[in-house]
């Protein structure tokens, strides 16, 4: 219990000391009122971690960082909001009684994230194994690194790091493995998914209709809570603060097109903030930044049309254009080298058999309709956003037509593909369907505010408070389904693996090759499907299933582990293969407690009974055999 105390302390001080420490600059922190304050420094927090590290890699790549480095200047941070703010904290804690609610959504969302953790420590899935090694390496390196070495000959120029450089520092200032501090730090940034949201619905919408929206976002949608069963850490990461950099780009924007020379340290400020935060949404996840441009435009062109009214068109665009450029300037340790690596490798393609490239390209970009209620919403909630939607039409509510045309987008760039040409190929529906979610909340929280408004002013503190009943009501029921939507195929790791980690630990050489139970999601993408997936991080030693960023190493590289893979594959069915992994190298092999989901597994009986293989450890589930070199067969 107490190193649960001691990650949520550390995690809250870090969520909050940097943005309130830029907050308490000339007082900007006035400028808006209540949980706004708070969300807004939360967004900051966030930001700053992956600008920061990013920033020190390119400009001091001689530095690095550490526990007390970073502990030193979380404590700065801390004294310069007690001076700043000495005299004014019973202000910046006045919440009124709606924002008391939404706290306790936040609150209740916060729990059911962490409640999971409680009976699955491990985190989920394959994408999880690369996180949790590169959170292993930022921690031990005291930077971020360039390259997945020493476990997995995988440069990083391509892939997006700023996760790392939160759930680094969570390892580091709260003293745990690196698989914990990446799980606490996602499922707190995954429990705070809503307060952009609310932020939004807040500024421009109303209170009611912003508790409705994090309350839809956080606890009566399946998404993104499901996220924790895949490992979806990256892109949540970068969602919890798209719409906190959208609002502050906004009014960034609005602000530029206003008169400012008597509050120019607010321009300057949300300017910052507006491209720091921008920076922040690419350099946590690559193709959510992608995601979030047809939101900025949207931005942009309504304070241009609003502009034209008020002859300041110029002034508009030159703040649209200024606050791009600090965007780009904190984008670019990492920019510049991903989109070559991008456009080079979209251009010159590996020659791969047509098959397997029609093969992957149907099971990595195409979905059928059935799997719309699983990754976007269960049928109830789309029948309500799709009713909201109508009526927010027919009210010509502009924050839902924005999501509208926003989904619409999103829903093209999910089939950029269909076009034949690999530039514009981002990303897949996959990825686009299961952040629906956000616009979803938005739209059925503006509907709310929106039917309230019909009420008239005595009416409507009645169906507030009606409104808020229902919610916290709703809420408090949706948690307890929320932790246990458990997808338990996907958990790989179990103590008893554990146990049999440290037998490895103590009884195989360093640079020893296992053989572990596969599965092929895409013609040329293996991963593990139980614990042997994860002996590189908790031995270090090497697998035939590499990882699953395996896309970004050398063509040798990719060939040596699809094929190994495939070998293991054939391994299922017979022994026909032992010889040929073998001569790849392969010195153990691996069952798991939780075998493999998606086929027969790794047979323990019928491998105990060859020739080529010696039996060296089974317990609990887990077996570990030795495949013999020639000399020693009988």
């Amino acid at each position: 219990m107490l190193v649960e105390f001691r990650l949520i302390f550390v995690l809250i001080a870090m969520l909050i000391l940097p943005g309130w420490a830029a907050l308490t600059v000339n007082d900007v922190w006035r400028q808006w009122t209540g949980l706004q304050r708070w969300i807004i420094a939360m967004g900051i927090s966030v930001a700053f971690y992956p600008v920061f590290f990013y920033i020190a890699r390119s400009v001091f790549p001689f530095l690095t960082l550490g526990p007390y480095k970073m502990g030193t200047l979380l404590f700065a941070f801390a004294v310069v909001i007690g001076w700043r703010m000495r005299r004014r904290w019973s202000e910046a804690l006045a919440f009124d009684r709606l924002e008391w609610v939404a706290i306790g959504i936040f609150g209740m969302t916060l729990f059911t994230r962490f409640w999971i953790i409680r009976d699955h420590p491990y985190p989920a899935w394959s994408d999880s194994l690369h996180h949790t090694l590169l959170t292993q390496l930022t921690a031990v390196r005291g930077k971020l690194p360039v390259s997945l070495e020493p476990y997995f000959p995988i440069p990083l120029g391509q892939y997006h790091l700023g996760l790392y450089a939160l759930s680094a520092t969570v390892q580091w200032l709260a003293q745990v493995p690196a698989h914990t501090a990446l799980l606490w730090t996602s499922q707190m940034l995954n429990g705070l998914c809503g307060v952009g949201v609310y932020l939004v619905l807040d500024r421009k919408v109303g209170r009611a209709g912003a508790i409705v929206g994090a309350a839809v976002v956080g606890l009566l949608s399946h998404q993104p809570a499901l996220y924790v069963n895949w490992g979806r850490f990256t892109q949540i990461s970068s969602q919890t603060i798209l719409l906190i950099a959208w609002l502050v780009t906004w009014e960034a924007i609005a602000l530029w097109r206003r008169p400012w020379q008597e509050y120019r340290i607010i321009v300057l400020w949300n300017t910052a903030g507006a491209g720091v935060l921008t920076g922040a949404v690419f350099l946590l996840h690559f193709r959510v930044a992608a995601f979030y441009i047809p939101l900025l435009i949207f931005g942009v062109a309504w304070e241009l049309w609003k502009a034209r009214e008020e002859h300041r068109i110029g002034h508009t665009l030159l703040g649209a254009v200024v606050i791009g450029t600090v965007a780009l300037i904190v984008v670019t340790p990492v920019l510049w080298e991903a989109l070559h690596i991008y456009i080079t490798s979209r251009l010159n393609p590996p020659a791969v058999a047509a098959s397997e490239i029609s093969q992957a390209a149907r099971l990595y970009y195409e979905f059928p309709w059935r799997t719309v209620p699983y990754l976007v919403a269960r049928p109830w909630l789309m029948i309500l956003a799709s009713l909201s939607a109508v009526f927010g039409l027919l009210r010509r509510n502009k924050l839902v037509i924005a999501c509208l045309m926003w989904t619409s987008l999103l829903y093209l760039l999910g089939k950029a593909y269909t076009l034949g040409l690999s530039l514009v190929s981002v990303t897949n529906m996959g990825a686009v369907l299961i952040m629906l979610y956000l616009p979803i909340g938005l739209t059925v929280g503006s509907v709310v505010e929106e039917s309230l408004a019909l009420l008239g002013p005595y009416r409507r503190e009645g169906g507030v408070r009606l409104i808020t009943a229902l919610v916290l009501i709703a809420g408090f029921v949706a948690s307890h389904i929320r932790v246990t939507e458990i997808e338990p195929y996907r958990y790989f790791v179990t103590p008893e693996d554990i146990a049999a980690m440290d037998w490895i630990r103590e009884n195989t050489p360093a640079d020893a090759l296992f053989a572990v139970n596969t599965y092929f999601w895409l013609p040329r993408a293996p991963h593990g499907t139980d614990a042997g997936y994860w002996i590189p991080y908790f031995t270090g030693r090497q697998t035939t299933a590499g990882v699953m960023l395996l896309s970004l190493g050398t063509l040798d590289y990719r060939n040596s582990i699809v094929r190994m893979s495939r070998a293991v594959e054939q391994l299922e069915v017979d022994n026909s293969s032992l010889a040929e992994l073998q001569a790849l190298g392969v010195d153990y092999l691996y069952i798991g407690r939780k075998g493999d989901f998606s086929g027969p597994g790794l047979d323990a009986a019928r491998l105990n009974q060859a020739e080529d293989v010696t039996l060296l450890y089974q317990k609990d589930g887990v077996s570990i055999f030795q495949i013999n070199p020639p000399d020693d067969r009988p």
